[in-house]
């Protein structure tokens, strides 16, 4: 039996965020918090260095990131893979809740308002990203995506008259 199903999937590398850097530099100095504690308190210093060493081995897991966008006969799932080994979805949405779609800071949606912006781009200045508007349980959220040809055709077949300026 012949399937019909039109299914196309896409990863980018993101570049690490801000929070990233942040969690490791304060990882760090917990790390250096516990030494000066350990040479007036003793195994207490110890352990919070320890924590500081804990912590940074487990942001550090983080920094590699991968956005995966699954489109699947009108579906959108948008995962993250950490480090090519932890998988996370982040986002599901319909086609159907896509209320626009347009390129990235575009005027149409700069006064908008939106309960949440989600960013899943690489990061990178020059990028050819998209926005899609999408309506959660009555609440509009800004999907942004990096998508390639094959991704555009996808969204160009399930979201024909909601695309402008592209």
């Amino acid at each position: 039996m012949i399937s019909n199903d039109n299914y196309v999937e896409y990863a980018i590398k993101a570049k690490p965020t801000t929070s990233f850097y942040v969690k490791i530099v304060l990882a760090i100095w917990v790390i250096f918090l516990g030494v000066p504690v350990f040479l007036f308190v003793g195994g207490i210093g110890f352990i919070i260095s320890f924590i500081g060493i804990f912590l940074v081995y487990y942001f550090w897991g983080y920094g590699k990131v991968e956005y995966e966008y699954t489109l699947t006969n009108g579906s959108v799932e948008i995962a993250a893979v950490y480090n090519a080994n932890k998988r996370k979805e982040l986002f599901h949405y319909e086609m159907e809740q896509v209320t626009m779609v347009v390129p990235e800071n575009s005027p149409r949606i700069e006064h908008e308002v939106f309960a949440k912006k989600r960013n899943y781009t690489s990061g990178k200045k020059e990028r050819n990203a998209i926005t899609m508007v999408v309506d959660t349980n009555g609440h509009k959220e800004a999907v942004s995506i990096e998508p390639n040809e094959k991704c555009m055709e996808h969204i160009r077949l399930y979201a024909k008259n909601k695309i402008y300026d592209l």
